[in-house]
């Protein structure tokens, strides 16, 4: 595609979220036209194995297309003038790529979670404190539009959100980078229950620990593990916490910012910012997760300052 080509640089990384460079990355390991020209975009007896074209779009064209609606919330209609195609197969192009690269992300799901030992090496000041910390975690919350369903709209309302809404966990590695997320739960659950169902404690090793904010009730999960849950100091019936209790407060806030700064990341792309349509609740934990790895190949964005700056 011409106009994917015309763009500068910056407007590149504007459109999709990516550099032209990160791009070609992307497209390579994802196969590139070896596999991705073989994709599948309908689905019956009579589909051929390998469907090169829909219109005039090449699998890197499509994969373009795919970031365009993921990073901008551009609508498939729109999608439709801009690559000479019906709307309706260009939401079913942007279908079949978020699953499969899904699916091809999910093969790195081993290898994104290092151990708290491996992460020691270089690890960033904030968390020298930490040396058996393994991950940060949080929940956060993607809003959908109200199923019809009257059980779907009962299950996925939040509480907190005062909408319908999918709820996910996410760790993230001590150099700041994403190791983990979950399904996308309904959004009633509570904290502990997706922590649970999540199955990171599973992954985890004897003696590790995983630092999170007090709503997550579940220092039993963790000892029953010989783990470690590292979490603000609760006040309880006290009038004030105790100097050693501040300190340590304040170090994990300083530390737990970071979580919260990749789930800001992730909600870059509009397409999960705002409200995701019903057309695509029947995928929408695939498109939370493709945000999410896509988030990772962004800038190193933790600082790590050094005792340098101390005698300025």
């Amino acid at each position: 595609m011409e106009a994917r080509e015309k763009l500068t640089w910056d407007q590149f990384k504007f459109y999709t979220g990516l550099t032209k460079t990160m791009f070609e990355i992307l497209y390579t390991f994802l196969g590139r036209e070896e596999v991705c020209g073989s994709l599948k975009y309908k689905y019956n007896d009579k589909t051929p194995k390998r469907e090169q074209f829909i219109g005039d779009l090449f699998p890197k064209d499509k994969l373009f297309m795919t970031l365009l609606r993921l990073r901008r919330g551009i609508p498939v209609k729109d999608l439709g003038v801009l690559f000479n195609v019906h709307g309706s197969w260009a939401a079913r192009v942007v279908c079949v790529w978020v699953r499969f690269m899904s699916l091809q992300f999910k093969l790195l799901e081993s290898s994104m979670f290092p151990t708290a030992d491996a992460q020691n090496s270089l690890k960033p000041k904030c968390y020298e404190k930490f040396p058996k910390l393994r991950g940060i975690i949080d929940s956060t919350e993607f809003k959908i539009q109200r199923p019809k369903h009257m059980q779907q709209q009962s299950n996925t309302y939040s509480a907190y959100k005062g909408a319908n809404t999918l709820k996910a966990l996410v760790c993230l590695s001590c150099h700041g980078g994403l190791s983990y997320i979950s399904e996308g739960y309904e959004g009633s659950i509570y904290d502990r229950k997706l922590l649970i169902e999540s199955g990171l404690l599973e992954k985890m090793l004897p003696e590790e620990a995983l630092m999170a904010d007090r709503g997550f009730d579940a220092e039993d999960l963790f000892d029953e593990r010989d783990l470690e849950l590292i979490m603000p100091a609760f006040l309880g019936n006290r009038e004030n916490f105790t100097a050693r209790e501040l300190i340590r407060n304040r170090a994990i806030a300083v530390s737990r910012i970071h979580v919260e700064t990749f789930i800001g990341m992730i909600k870059q792309f509009r397409l999960v910012r705002y409200v995701i349509p019903n057309s695509m609740l029947a995928y929408a934990s695939d498109l939370i997760k493709v945000c999410a790895f896509l988030a990772n190949f962004q800038l190193p964005y933790i600082k790590n300052d050094t005792d340098d700056n101390d005698n300025n």
